[in-house]
């Protein structure tokens, strides 16, 4: 398996797999955004884990810019829009995919030219 293959079904599970969960919490609990917010920091290890993607994220976006525009990826304000819409687990692993793909395109001109 390619690793562009690897990103993209990480893609896929960092989409499905989180949903997952968060439309349980909805079943369970209801929409309400102040109670998804008592439920993500209730307690010190909560706490932890969502700083943590919260930091983890904001360098993901610096990253998204400048590596995006060193490689001329298109659409980088795409995968930061994913990344707050649905989470770091499905956006980072779509932008390792696009960024694969120029990576390997820029290889075979390298190779080519």
């Amino acid at each position: 398996m390619k690793l562009k293959h690897i990103y993209l079904l990480a893609t896929v599970l960092g989409t499905v797999v989180p949903y997952y969960h968060l439309f349980q919490f909805i079943a369970e609990k209801g929409g309400s955004f102040p109670v998804f917010l008592d439920h993500l920091f209730a307690n010190s290890a909560a706490t932890m884990g969502a700083i943590d993607l919260i930091i983890s994220g904001l360098v993901f976006c610096v990253f998204v810019y400048y590596e995006g525009k060193r490689l001329s990826i298109d659409h980088r304000w795409l995968y930061m829009l994913i990344y707050l819409v649905i989470g770091l687990s499905a956006a980072l692993p779509l932008f390792l995919y696009a960024r694969q793909g120029k990576l390997s395109v820029q290889h075979v001109n390298k190779v080519a030219g």
